[in-house]
């Protein structure tokens, strides 16, 4: 068997029409992004928007289903800082991995309230620290 087959056999295209409405709850200082009028558009993967939700702070997280080949997507981004994306075969662990990045960037936006000459070395190594996590998985 061809890889190209192999892959399009395990990340088979999805019926979106199933996964529509990917419901994660708004938490303290999250919104639905531009009021929610960006759900069912093309997102930056290619893919069908879910979910897709921004920090008041500067922070967005957004979830895509037909990535490509790829069942999910999700990219999230602080903004003026970094942006990643990961890609996933499963929704419910997509889905976990929303809600836990968006804990991961409250915290590292909570480092921001911290005055900037308050910010010292070890404010410096913690937030690199943070960053690294959030951008694994």
């Amino acid at each position: 068997m061809q890889v190209k087959e192999f892959i399009k056999r395990i990340f088979r295209k999805l019926t979106l029409g199933e996964f529509v409405n990917v419901e994660i709850e708004l938490t303290e200082n999250w919104t639905k992004y531009n009021n929610g009028k960006s759900i069912g558009k093309k997102g930056s993967e290619g893919g069908k928007i879910l979910n897709d939700q921004e920090n008041i702070n500067g922070a967005r997280i957004t979830f895509e289903a037909n990535a490509g080949n790829i069942p999910f997507a999700i990219t999230l981004g602080i903004y003026g800082l970094m942006v990643h994306t990961e890609f996933f075969s499963e929704i419910e662990i997509a889905t976990k991995y929303f809600k836990r990045k968006k804990n991961e960037i409250d915290t590292i936006l909570k480092m921001f309230e911290i005055p900037e000459n308050n910010q010292d070395t070890e404010w410096e190594n913690k937030k690199d620290e943070y960053l690294d996590k959030l951008m694994s998985e």
